[in-house]
């Protein structure tokens, strides 16, 4: 999926890989998420992590509308836990542009 949100000559854009009714779940404090907002849908919340250039990863909570945003999450596959009312995403490493 590739995410591209356009502000007047503002054009940013980055590909997720998505992770149907899961989350993520760390045993320690490095992967606690770094911002939480309420969005509407998961669109949204693919665009408020596109929004914060440290964002990495998100997790969207479908019956709250919790959208939480992790830093420094590249390849945490491994701390995933099963949940069906989320959705999990990790940006894809080197999709994201402007990078940084």
């Amino acid at each position: 999926m590739i995410i591209t949100q356009t502000v007047g000559e503002d054009i940013r854009s980055m590909k997720m890989s998505l992770i149907s009714d899961s989350k993520f779940q760390c045993a320690n404090t490095t992967c606690l998420p770094f911002l939480n907002v309420i969005t509407s849908n998961i669109k949204y919340c693919q665009i408020a992590c596109l929004g914060q250039s440290q964002c990495t990863a998100a997790t969207f909570h479908r019956s709250t509308s919790d959208c939480e945003l992790f830093a420094g999450m590249w390849n945490q596959n491994g701390n995933i836990l099963p949940d069906v009312d989320t959705t999990s995403m990790n940006v894809i490493s080197g999709t994201r542009f402007p990078s940084g």
